[in-house]
């Protein structure tokens, strides 16, 4: 759920810039760069000007309870303390979901409180699992250009066709009866429509990253 309105059109704003590629999927994927590397910037500069707008709201409400225990506030300082509370119980629930997205843990979205036992199982939980380098023969990789490069190269030599491995399969092997129809070929090898795309990423679980570019399935 996304809980800032500026999001979706800061978004929207970049995505529409224009973007040179070979292909479709050079576009997409420098665009999605080019979102990233905003919106790291961008989650900065708001982490920063929430904190201190917290802190303000949290002094200005330790003076309306200080006022309330002498005198009776008047309405609106009433109603001012009302909205105060609202909002920082609001800006609370956004520092917990922004520590659920990074620990990944069930019991953080159920209630538990936002302590720094939570921020450094969420840290603990990112170091873990970061490749810092791999050994390959002897030497070292380093760098997430030069890792992902490696890891790429490697699954496809070891889930793809050796050379001179494919072994053709003879025609006659199957009757009539048993092989599918024109119809269903055409059926079975035509393009992939929007629909069962987007079938595909809808069934996918939420708060998971697809792939290597870390955003999680509910940006697509």
């Amino acid at each position: 759920m996304v809980k800032t309105s500026r999001f979706i059109p800061l978004v929207k704003e970049i995505w529409e810039r224009q973007c040179f590629g070979l292909s479709a999927l050079d576009r997409i994927q420098a665009k999605i760069k080019k979102v990233k590397q905003f919106l790291k910037g961008w989650d900065f500069n708001q982490r920063g000007a929430q904190k201190k707008a917290m802190q303000n709201l949290k002094d200005e409400l330790l003076i309306l309870e200080q006022l309330e225990e002498d005198n009776l506030l008047s309405i609106d300082q009433l109603q001012q303390k009302v909205h105060i509370i609202h909002t920082i119980m609001k800006m609370c629930e956004e520092e917990e979901l922004y520590w659920f997205k990074r620990s990944h843990e069930k019991w953080l979205l159920e209630g538990d409180v936002n302590t720094e036992f939570f921020h450094r199982v969420a840290n603990g939980r990112k170091r873990r699992k970061q490749i810092l380098s791999l050994d390959n023969e002897g030497s070292t990789i380093e760098g997430d250009a030069a890792l992902l490069e490696h890891a790429t190269q490697y699954y496809k030599q070891l889930f793809g066709p050796a050379p001179g491995n494919i072994l053709p399969i003879d025609p006659n092997l199957w009757l009539d009866d048993e092989k599918v129809t024109e119809e269903d070929n055409l059926l079975l090898t035509q393009p992939f429509s929007e629909f069962e795309i987007k079938y595909a990423l809808f069934q996918m679980e939420k708060n998971k990253a697809a792939g290597p570019d870390k955003i999680p399935i509910e940006f697509y």
